[in-house]
């Protein structure tokens, strides 16, 4: 069967949502008193309120784009780390893997530090 939702529609629900909680918890910040929560919280509704409700999407593509899942990629535990790893050495090509020190260099790309040192 076909849905007659968008693929958006459940974000949008969500979005709603939130913008209503983050509405009423604004509401009960400032009543209380506390008006920086209140003026916090109420900025977010009102962004969330837009995003869900406008027909921009340059609100929400961006996000979008950044938490897009390869469809390439397999959920299966046996897929290798280093195929998933998007940040490279600019000076020996190989991944930069998290704990690792590196640093830019002079052309402001992302290197080993041990590969940094060599070539100083």
């Amino acid at each position: 069967m076909d849905s007659t939702q968008s693929d958006d529609g459940n974000g949008r629900i969500a979005r709603l949502v939130l913008a209503a909680g983050l509405g009423a918890a604004a509401l009960w910040s400032l009543r209380k008193g506390k008006r920086l929560r209140g003026a916090l919280a109420g900025v977010g509704a009102v962004a969330l309120g837009y995003s869900a409700t406008s027909d921009d999407s340059s609100v929400t593509e961006p996000l979008a784009e950044e938490f897009e899942i390869d469809a390439t990629e397999s959920d299966d535990a046996e897929t290798d780390e280093s195929e998933s790893d998007h940040l490279r050495c600019a000076a020996c090509g190989e991944p930069i893997v998290a704990g690792q020190v590196r640093s830019p260099n002079e052309d402001g790309e992302t290197v080993h530090e041990r590969c940094l040192e060599a070539t100083a």
